[in-house]
């Protein structure tokens, strides 16, 4: 059960920095004044307001995964 505990710390630690260099990425993009950014040669769009939804993500998964090592620490 130990160790069962250290693998999901080390899944949450991944997913979470994941989302940190997606939010990175994304505040780092040239937008227009509709809030869209495209990338022609891919074909591909990024809108402006997925920023706030990776650094959300960022954030919970940072608080989710102190806790989870606060918790591992004090047992």
């Amino acid at each position: 059960m130990k160790y069962i505990r250290y693998i999901i710390l080390a899944i949450l630690g991944c997913v979470t920095t994941f989302f940190i260099w997606m939010y990175i990425q994304r505040t780092n993009l040239d937008y227009n004044t509709e809030g869209k950014y495209l990338l022609l040669e891919e074909g591909v769009v990024y809108t402006e307001q997925a920023k706030e939804v990776y650094g959300i993500l960022a954030l919970c998964g940072l608080i989710l995964t102190g806790v989870f090592v606060y918790k591992l620490i004090r047992k």
